[in-house]
Parts: C-alpha cells; sequence; structure tokens
C-alpha cells in the first residue's frame, strides 16, 4: 500500500477521533495519527524520511568532489609553505587543524563510498542521536522512545520488526507516555490504531506481514 494511502486512513482516524475533543488538542491529534499511520515504513523510504533520503542522495553526488577539495587543500597546506599560499588565512592554518581538514575529507569521502540507502540510515541514525540528547536533558521519556525508534529501525528488513506486534505494543507505549506528557486523553489509543491500520493496510497486500515475528514465521495477509 502506498503512503499517501496509508496517511489518508491514518488521518481520517484522527479526524474521527477528534470529535470527542476540544478543538486546541485537534492538531496534535492529527500529527500524532498521521506520523504513527506512516511510521512502520521507515524501515525504508516514504513521506516521513523523504527529505533525509534526497539530502543523502546529494552527499552521494557531491560528497566525493567536496571530499577531494578539503584533502587535497589539507596536503597542499602539510606538504608546501603556507606563505607561499597567499589566498590563504595563515593564522588558521596550524598543523591540528590541517589534520583535521584532512580527517573531515576522509570522513566525507567515506560516507560518500557508501549506497545512498546505507547513508539515509546514518543520517537517520544521527537524528536520533540528537533527539535522544534533547529527550534525556529534559527527562521526555516518549521521545527518547521515539528517538531510540528513528534511529534504528531503518536498519531492519522492509516489512520486517516494524510490521510485528511488538513493534505495536512499543508505539502504544511511547503514545502512552506522551499522553500523560501534554495531557490528551485518549492520544495513545488513537495513534496506536493509526499505527495498526498500517499494518492492517499491508496485511491486504500480496506480500502481507509475519505480525508475530518471531514467535511465527507466518505471513498474514487477507484476501480480498
Amino acid at each position: 500500500m502506498k503512503g499517501r494511502t496509508h496517511l489518508t486512513v491514518g488521518l481520517g482516524i484522527g479526524a474521527v477521533a477528534s470529535i470527542s475533543h476540544t478543538i486546541d488538542t485537534i492538531p496534535v491529534i492529527l500529527v500524532a495519527s498521521g506520523v504513527a499511520s506512516l511510521a512502520p515504513d521507515l524501515d525504508g523510504n516514504n513521506l516521513l524520511n523523504k527529505g533525509v533520503t534526497k539530502t543523502a542522495k546529494q552527499i552521494k553526488k557531491g560528497g566525493v568532489f567536496l571530499a577531494g577539495i578539503l584533502m587535497v587543500l589539507s596536503l597542499l597546506t602539510l606538504l608546501l609553505d603556507i606563505n607561499s599560499l597567499y589566498y590563504l588565512d595563515e593564522s588558521w592554518f596550524n598543523q591540528q587543524n590541517k589534520l583535521l581538514l584532512l580527517g573531515w575529507g576522509a570522513v566525507i569521502l567515506g560516507f560518500s563510498l557508501r549506497s545512498q540507502e546505507t547513508l539515509k540510515n546514518i543520517l537517520m541514525s544521527i537524528i536520533g542521536l540528537l533527539l535522544l540528547y534533547y529527550a534525556t536533558t529534559n527527562e521526555l521519556g516518549w521521545l527518547v522512545m521515539f528517538a531510540l525508534y528513528i534511529g534504528v529501525v531503518g536498519w531492519f528488513a522492509h516489512r520486517g520488526p516494524t510490521h510485528t506486534i511488538w513493534a505495536l505494543i512499543y508505539w502504544w507505549y511511547m503514545s502512552y507516555l506522551l499522553e500523560v506528557n501534554i495531557e490528551v486523553d485518549g492520544l495513545a489509543l488513537i495513534s496506536t490504531i493509526a499505527y495498526l491500520s498500517h499494518i492492517v493496510g499491508d496485511m491486504l497486500t500480496k506480500r502481507g506481514v509475519k505480525f508475530l515475528y518471531p514467535l511465527i514465521n507466518k505471513v498474514f495477509r487477507f484476501r480480498i
């Protein structure tokens, strides 16, 4: 099932659930249900990580060129007399910064030689780590769980662990912590139903999902 279809279903669930809530909580409910309906596909490419995928593509395309410039510049300042390079700032190019420039070039080159999918996963993990730092600093339990989720799931196979009952339980508890934190009654249930709608939607496809993996290796699908 396509991402836009999952999102439409998730927003529909949020919209129906919003009827019994105050106006100021409706945006929160819609965002939560929308994100939940897309989250299982963070193990691949979807609307939530579209920007990160584009960034990975740009790094893949321009990273080698940028790395080459940095490394050549570093080697020039290491091998040549800095005074002969009148267009450079001599005060900045001390030995430590020259090596740092070389190191950055090597790091960027290493990233650029990876596949685009790997680069995307690395970037998602970095985002997850940044969110994790912020969450732990501010003692936000739900954000800790969300940061771990987005930072890790990209490394799993598509329609793998994120499409299981265990991920559903994980998402429910994370949503429950969010509900308690922002005091929006029923948010955990709404978000969990939206997450489940994605899994059920994928069960309607020929490939199905292994909902009880690894307890049972059975593929669950609905024939319609």
